[in-house]
């Protein structure tokens, strides 16, 4: 098992609100306050959520402020969504603001997903993928793509075509465990062998039963996460091939539980933190 330092974890702490992406000031003020209080010393930072505070009046440089007083550092800015149909102009509509955010807050990783359940096109969305890597590209950003088990993109081998479709140096991917899990056919040791350790961007930590629990998977993915060593991914495994490939990600526990919300932001922040440092080794 890896032993991380704790500046290289950075908390997704949109996991406070269930993922919710209109929020308050105040429970961005909370978020913050309970993620440093935990320990963190960094946050992988939804771009929807500073967005909301300035709509509610805080200035842009008012929001950054609020993590850097707080001790917090932004090395990761989410999520670049509705690229996959390969037009330009809309592409720069709907993800430039979430490059902007990354560079107010000097963020060198960018990370997005595939929302829609199907790919229209796969060259389409390979093209989508080339422009985000050259937008990120020209600001000094690296680019990185997670699948998620419910969408047109559903499993590493897919994401990682694309990937490579893409050809940007700078493109790259997440893997989160949940995911890595729960995809179609289990985890794929196999594929992740073969990419190269420095596309593995961001690690996302967080564990799941195997068996799924019948309800939707979106569902229980965005309320039903359970804390690492809870479940039944083989960390041991998947921490291995990343080791043997060179990976060194940024680690981001990822946590959206509403057990664990409803025992309040500070609470569950730390009990996301010792789990993930016990894990980590940090």
């Amino acid at each position: 098992m890896p032993t991380v330092r704790n500046e290289n974890i950075v908390f997704s702490d949109a996991a406070l609100v269930g993922g919710a992406v209109e929020i308050s000031t105040a429970d961005l003020e909370s978020i913050v306050k309970a993620t440093a209080a935990a320990g963190f010393e960094g946050v992988s930072l939804w771009a929807f959520h500073h967005l909301a505070a300035v709509g509610q009046g805080m200035s842009p440089d008012d929001v950054k402020k609020l993590h850097t007083d707080a001790g917090l550092s932004v090395p990761v800015v989410e999520s670049l969504i509705g690229w996959e149909g390969g037009d330009t102009a809309a592409i720069d509509a709907q993800c430039g603001p979430t490059f902007d955010v990354a560079d107010l807050y000097g963020a060198k990783t960018v990370a997005g997903v595939v929302m829609s359940p199907t790919l229209e096109s796969f060259d389409a969305a390979a093209a989508g993928l080339a422009h985000l890597g050259k937008r990120g590209a020209d600001r000094g950003m690296r680019v990185c793509i997670e699948w998620l088990p419910w969408s047109g993109l559903k499993d590493l081998a897919s994401a990682w075509k694309l990937v490579q479709a893409a050809g940007g140096d700078n493109l790259g991917l997440v893997v989160d465990t949940w995911h890595w899990l729960r995809q179609p056919g289990g985890p794929d040791v196999e594929t992740l062998r073969a990419v190269p350790g420095d596309r593995i961007h961001l690690v996302q930590i967080d564990d799941a039963a195997k068996t799924p629990s019948g309800e939707d998977p979106m569902m229980e993915s965005m309320t039903r996460r359970l804390l690492p060593g809870d479940g039944d991914v083989d960390f041991r495994e998947l921490f291995g091939v990343l080791d043997d490939i060179g990976a060194d990600p940024i680690w981001g526990p990822e946590i959206f539980n509403v057990e664990l919300m409803a025992l309040g932001h500070e609470e569950m922040a730390r009990q996301i933190a010792t789990s993930t440092r016990t894990l980590l080794g940090a």
